[in-house]
């Protein structure tokens, strides 16, 4: 893959409440939710470039990276402890743009929900939460231990990246396998839960603050496609601005971290001007 891959320099996370959390950057206040399977490295191609405009919060939700298990799994308590611990993390801040990616998207949806007028610009990328994808043809592999088979973990690892989440399917020994393969090592709670309900157009009914919903061309997981999930979004808000990048798949920010810093950064500054 063309995307950098280095960790940008950050000091541990601190822990609040079920979230773990890291900050970069200055200016206007902007978090960053990560995907299902996934972890703050979900924006490790983003945050270089985002945080010259904006003070980042990049969270790990409860069960994911280094944020602890979550106290609670049942969705609704999940997302009202999500909610009220973002709200202790930007204490002090005012109003805040949130971005949430796929499950991320999902979570961020909810939570701007519950906390209302302190989330002034959201932005969704790759969204779930419109209920079960039937006719979803994603062929995934079982993923061997990667101790027991270094080899069988890494190929299956990279064909599954390959399935759902890039346009094309990685080399073994594509670093970005290793990106994968530590998150999933990591991963304490199961994203279907709430990322396969029929929930997010519900909930964006129900919030006011401007909009941006982003695709990446070849997602493979909108059924039946990108533009009946991005229908059923502008009839409920008719406002929401929809872009389709080419050229990148459902972790699109990754495949194409300049047009998602540039799509991002205008929104976010425009609307909150």
């Amino acid at each position: 893959m063309n995307a950098p891959l280095r960790t940008p320099s950050s000091p541990a996370p601190v822990i609040v409440g079920a979230l773990a959390v890291r900050r970069f950057g200055a200016g206007a206040p902007l978090v960053l939710v990560h995907g299902g399977v996934g972890s703050w490295t979900h924006w490790l191609a983003n945050i270089d470039g985002l945080s010259r405009a904006f003070a980042l919060t990049v969270v790990d939700l409860p069960g994911y990276g280094d944020a602890p298990a979550p106290p609670a799994r049942e969705p609704e308590a999940y997302l009202d402890g999500v909610a009220a611990d973002l709200l202790r993390v930007m204490e002090g801040e005012g109003s805040f743009g949130l971005v949430g990616f796929s499950y991320g998207a999902v979570i961020s949806a909810a939570v701007a929900r519950r906390i209302g007028d302190r989330v002034n610009a959201m932005s969704l990328l790759g969204p779930g939460g419109f209920g079960v994808p039937v006719g979803r043809k994603v062929e995934l592999v079982p993923v061997p231990s990667a101790a027991e088979d270094p080899d069988g973990h890494r190929a299956a690892v990279a064909h599954n990246l390959g399935q759902f989440m890039l346009s094309r399917t990685p080399a073994p020994a594509d670093p970005v396998v290793d990106l994968q393969s530590a998150n999933i090592a990591r991963l304490r709670f199961d994203s279907r839960k709430i990322s396969l309900q029929d929930r997010i157009v519900g909930d964006l009914s129900g919030l006011f603050s401007p909009l941006q919903v982003i695709w990446g061309a070849q997602d493979h997981l909108p059924v039946p496609s990108i533009e009946a999930r991005a229908e059923r979004i502008v009839q409920a808000r008719p406002d929401a601005e929809i872009h389709v990048v080419p050229d990148a798949g459902h972790w699109v920010q990754y495949e194409a971290p300049e047009a998602i810093d540039a799509l991002l950064t205008d929104f976010h500054n425009r609307v909150t001007r």
